[in-house]
């Protein structure tokens, strides 16, 4: 049976779930203009990798990113796509390259704080790609501590400019994607020091390479930091300067300045807020960008779990039975399955709680700030772990073949692995968030209201005893809430304890709470995911539907809190509800069985960006990947290699 019979086995209607989801992960934009978007770009071969990019040469991939973002400028111009949009198209390609991480990051960074001169003098460059720049903020010896950035942006009254100087080694702009020979400008992040007086980090818009020539420019020292796992089109880059000159114009001036007198001015008072507001909004398209990668990863894994037989089936003894009528693979993938759905969920919930920020932000009111800035920490810290482990779970299942660069699912991961410590280290976030979670216990113990998110906190442990349904949603979320409600507690008294006895609070959350710490943010992460599970699964009209995404629910659940059985019974959980929701558990893997396929296929991934032998929309798996390696692979060009003649055969 074929990919086609598997398909008419889905009792629900895979278009509307589509129209669904996409309406989740992509609000900005209709499902039809979503539809011909990618409708669209699939057939602009110079913005779809082939397989034959797995054989790609450094050189080779490098060319082909700068291929790519001269498609992707014309597209934009072409289709007049939207600032939205251009982000959407994106997000289609799961790797960077330098022109994505200028439309994205720089232009972003630089919109936000330049002046309206500055806007209107470059906007149309930056557009084109005349100008192309990067953000130049990272350092050799510093990422997430922005106020120990070394380079140096002195103020010369006389000359009325400014001197960019990388006084040491760790000073040196480090890791910066477009950077190494693409970048015309970049954003750089220094210290601002007017009279002798430092006066912290302050980004300017400095001219690197000649605009004709694109050689470096003087007191420029400039280039590509080398071979990486991953991302080879993307040309990350090192930048010293060398007390190199740049005009007084080069300081982003929407927040302040340096006036006609030679002084420092603060323009704007909410400069901080906005800034901040900044830093969140990067975490959060993290968090946003996340269900791509999972998406990709599980319709190669399910399509081929489809496809793939291995051993006799116990009930036809002549046929071999499908990967995904083993149990184990069902769990496997099917835990993958669920991840996948929550993450939509929980990036639906908290773009909404980002653009309510937004809307408040435009009165400067960052009431909802902190908030949003602990949850997108959480959610970047523990969705992209989740989703690298989602991709190698799904590699694993595909057997041997699976570590097949043709298969998709390497090069998928060694892409998405930098994500877990970009824009802040996992850990350093997730102990950010957690602070604020025990603030928040700080604030309930003296009466003070809080977010609607943490309001259990400030209630009663849930009452688990006593007979409970196993597949019950509220039921699952009680269970969090309880292993949340006593985690966060247990590690607020130890804070207040350490205090107590005059330990400085710094101390604290780096010498004695960090482990027990990321464990109890963890939980907090569930209870948080999992409402927003529940919350998105209502949204949906039709039952068979409903019913579908109810299941992954369950195995989500229930997957996610077997780690916490012990600390569960502890907590009044009886011995027979724990071991009625395993088996809740396996019969829901069952069910999922024969709508598995219609629920990944709802996110209608493209071959042509999936680029993988075993994930094809025909099942067409074993001669793709024999074409693959006869006709695509560099080493079979040739009947005998030529090394065989060069180093072997002179030595027989």
């Amino acid at each position: 049976m074929g990919l086609e019979e598997e398909r008419q086995k889905v009792n629900f209607c895979v278009t509307n779930l589509s129209r669904f989801l996409i309406s989740q992960v992509l609000p900005e934009v209709s499902f039809e203009r979503w539809r011909e978007l990618k409708e669209k770009i699939i057939k602009v071969p110079a913005l779809i990798n082939s397989l034959e990019c797995y054989s790609d040469t450094r050189e080779d991939a490098l060319n082909r990113g700068i291929r790519h973002g001269m498609a992707l400028r014309d597209f934009s111009i072409r289709e007049k796509l939207t600032s939205a949009e251009r982000r959407i198209v994106m997000g289609f390609f799961p790797q960077l390259s330098p022109y994505i991480l200028h439309y994205d990051f720089f232009m972003n960074g630089f919109f936000l704080q330049a002046s309206e001169e500055q806007k209107a003098q470059f906007a149309d460059k930056f557009e084109t790609l005349e100008v192309v720049g990067c953000y130049a903020q990272t350092e050799l010896g510093h990422g997430s501590n922005v106020r120990g950035l070394e380079t140096q942006a002195i103020y010369h009254a006389e000359r009325d400019e400014f001197i960019l100087n990388s006084p040491t080694i760790t000073s040196m702009k480090w890791w910066i994607g477009g950077l190494g020979i693409a970048a015309t400008h970049a954003l750089v992040v220094a210290k601002l020091i007017v009279k002798e007086q430092d006066l912290g980090p302050h980004t300017f818009f400095v001219q690197i390479r000649n605009m004709k020539t694109h050689s470096p420019l003087p007191g420029v020292f400039v280039g590509d930091i080398g071979p990486k796992p991953a991302n080879h089109a993307t040309d990350n880059g090192f930048l010293r300067f060398e007390f190199a000159r740049v005009p007084k114009s080069a300081m982003l001036t929407r927040f302040a300045r340096i006036n006609d007198k030679g002084d420092y001015e603060i323009l704007d008072p909410n400069a901080l807020k906005i800034l901040y507001s900044s830093i969140v909004r990067a975490r959060t398209n993290l968090v946003k960008d996340a269900w791509h990668f999972s998406v990709i990863a599980a319709t190669i894994g399910i399509r081929y779990s489809l496809v793939r037989e291995q051993f006799p089936d116990p009930e036809n003894p002549k046929a071999e039975r499908k990967l995904i009528d083993y149990q184990i693979q069902r769990y496997k993938l099917f835990t993958v399955l669920s991840r996948l759905y929550a993450t939509v969920f929980v990036r639906s919930s908290i773009t909404e709680l980002y653009n309510e920020s937004e809307r408040r932000m435009v009165t400067f009111d960052g009431s909802l700030l902190g908030e949003l800035h602990a949850l997108s920490s959480l959610y970047k810290g523990y969705i992209t772990a989740i989703t690298l482990e989602n991709i190698e779970t799904c590699r694993r299942c595909c057997g041997g073949h699976g570590y097949s660069m043709y298969s998709g699912l390497p090069s998928l991961y060694a892409t998405y692995l930098p994500s877990v410590t970009y824009d802040g280290d996992n850990s350093i976030l997730t102990l950010q968030a957690v602070r604020y979670m025990v603030n928040t216990i700080k604030k309930i113990n003296k009466g003070q209201p809080v977010p609607d998110k943490y309001s259990f906190l400030a209630k009663p442990i849930p009452n688990l005893s006593g007979t409970q349904n196993p597949a019950c949603p509220n039921f699952h979320q009680a269970c969090f809430q309880a292993i949340s409600h006593y985690t966060l507690h247990k590690l607020a008294k130890k804070e207040a304890d350490y205090l107590k006895i005059g330990a400085k609070k710094e101390k604290v959350w780096s010498d004695y709470l960090q482990v027990e710490g990321i464990e109890a943010a963890e939980t907090f992460f569930y209870v948080s995911s999992h409402e927003d599970f529940i919350k998105g699964l209502s949204l949906i009209t039709d039952q068979n539907t409903r019913q579908a995404v109810e299941y992954l629910r369950q195995i989500y659940a229930i997957s996610e809190m077997e780690k916490y059985n012990g600390l569960l019974l502890n907590l009044g959980a009886s011995v027979e509800t724990i071991e009625n929701m395993k088996q809740t558990l396996l019969e829901a893997l069952d069910k999922a069985r024969n709508n598995a396929i219609g629920l990944i296929e709802a996110f209608d991934e493209p071959d042509e960006i999936l680029n993988s032998v075993l994930g094809r929309r025909d099942g067409n798996v074993y001669q793709s990947m024999l074409n693959a390696a006869k006709y695509l692979n560099p080493i079979n060009k040739t009947s005998v290699y030529p090394g065989i003649q060069q180093y072997l055969r002179p030595k027989i």
